[in-house]
């Protein structure tokens, strides 16, 4: 085991708007609208995300043609809240695994759409102690992802 890394991100919006997020984030063939790392996207089914999906998202990262693969690990839902986990299954560069330095990677998203609700954003993982001396990177990263999916999340209109 190494050590535990993770940021939260959140956000009070309108119900409807909230409603909007969730039908734009469970729409894979919608992703490139609205979120602004994902170039491209390929999911397991095109128009619904349900729990043990796979979802590959497509950057270019420094010129490079990133691949970041998810797995939908759990959706929980109930009477205006939705909460959908994202484990992260690895980052691939020309089908070779690279940024092996993290593990246990995870995103868990939770919508609320009633009054006083909004978007949250946790992001998650774990990196040896070796890995633990970039402390300040991974940090950053952490938060980085959580606040590009709820800044992109909170656009939609």
């Amino acid at each position: 085991m190494g050590r535990l890394f993770s940021h939260t991100s959140r956000e009070e919006l309108p119900a409807e708007q909230v409603s909007k997020a969730l039908d734009a984030f469970r729409n894979p063939s919608s992703w490139p609208d609205w979120n602004s790392v994902a170039k491209n996207m390929l999911a397991t089914k095109a128009e619904s995300i349900d729990e043990g999906d796979h979802l590959a998202i497509f950057q270019m990262i420094k010129g490079s043609l990133i691949e970041t693969r998810w797995l939908v690990k759990t959706i929980r839902e109930g009477d205006g809240f939705c909460e959908i986990e994202l484990f992260g299954e690895g980052q691939y560069r020309n089908e070779r695994s690279i940024g092996k330095g993290l593990k246990n990677v995870q995103i868990c998203l939770t919508f609320l759409s009633q009054e006083g609700g909004g978007i949250e954003v946790h992001s998650s993982c774990e990196a040896s102690f070796l890995m633990a001396m970039f402390a300040k990177q991974i940090n950053a990263f952490m938060k980085k992802q959580a606040e590009q999916f709820l800044e992109d999340l909170s656009k939609i209109e």
